[in-house]
């Protein structure tokens, strides 16, 4: 994956200090900073699944695989995943599990993980196994060797077992004006790298931006939790959930598409 097309997320207190400098060295176009940064990473873990994984080995040719062998160890770590998501309140239908296998050709070093049905385990269907494997081979190295007939291999079988948490619903406030002089607090020396110089800038209170608000670089966006340094090739806007998305000049964003 090439970084230059993704969007950077920077979270923490410090990170989006030099988040502008960091895009920069790699080129990428564009980064958010949400409202809520320097508690970023605990509030993901308040908003997201449980998930417990288990695996057991299964080593052996497809050829000469036991079927009812894989079949018990996928309902003993499916057993497994329901006790333990039970323990921690998940009901039954809140309850997902994935199955994946790690499978290769034989003699190769290195295994390649594949989705896998859980009926096709249950049911022993390995040639739907084995078609799973050559097509993820051939996406991840470019080349299968399924018309050479290599025979594979399974090394493990793995289940994921997943509780879907009941989550808020986020609030979107509603679009207003472009202009962020209500938010301003004042001014200050800060030093721009583009200049190679110290420039006096605006510097913002970011409790007090709005979504719509557009603010050009250089500035300074000050939070209680984290400070937002937009450097002198970049601007920034405030999105319908508070987030800043912070841009090169020479890169077009839509608020809404972000």
């Amino acid at each position: 994956f090439d970084p230059r097309e993704f969007p950077m997320v920077v979270a923490g207190g410090a990170g989006p200090l030099h988040a502008c400098m960091i895009c920069t060295e790699l080129e990428i176009p564009f980064f958010i900073v949400p409202r809520e940064s320097s508690i970023f990473c605990a509030a993901g873990m308040l908003l997201s699944d449980l998930r417990h994984d288990f695996v057991r080995s299964c080593v052996a040719s497809l050829a000469d695989l036991d079927r009812a062998r894989l079949a018990g160890l996928l309902e003993e770590m499916v057993n497994d995943g329901k006790a333990t998501l039970g323990s921690e309140k998940i009901p039954p239908d809140r309850m997902r599990f994935d199955v994946s296998v790690d499978m290769r050709y034989v003699k190769q070093y290195h295994e390649v993980t594949c989705p896998a049905s859980l009926d096709a385990v249950r049911s022993g269907d390995l040639e739907s196994l084995l078609a799973g494997f050559h097509a993820e081979h051939n996406r991840l190295y470019g080349y299968s060797l399924e018309d050479e007939g290599t025979p594979v291999e399974l090394i493990n079988i793995r289940v994921r077992a997943t509780g879907v948490t009941g989550k808020p619903a986020f609030v979107e406030e509603s679009a207003g004006r472009a202009n962020a002089e209500d938010a301003l607090k004042g001014e200050r020396p800060v030093h721009v790298p583009e200049a190679g110089r110290f420039q006096t800038v605006p510097v913002f209170d970011g409790h007090a931006l709005r979504n719509g608000n557009r603010i050009e670089g250089p500035a300074i966006l000050e939070q209680v939790n984290t400070t937002i340094f937009v450097s002198g090739n970049f601007d920034c806007f405030v999105d319908g959930r508070g987030s800043y998305v912070v841009h090169r000049k020479d890169y077009t964003v839509e608020p809404g598409r972000v």
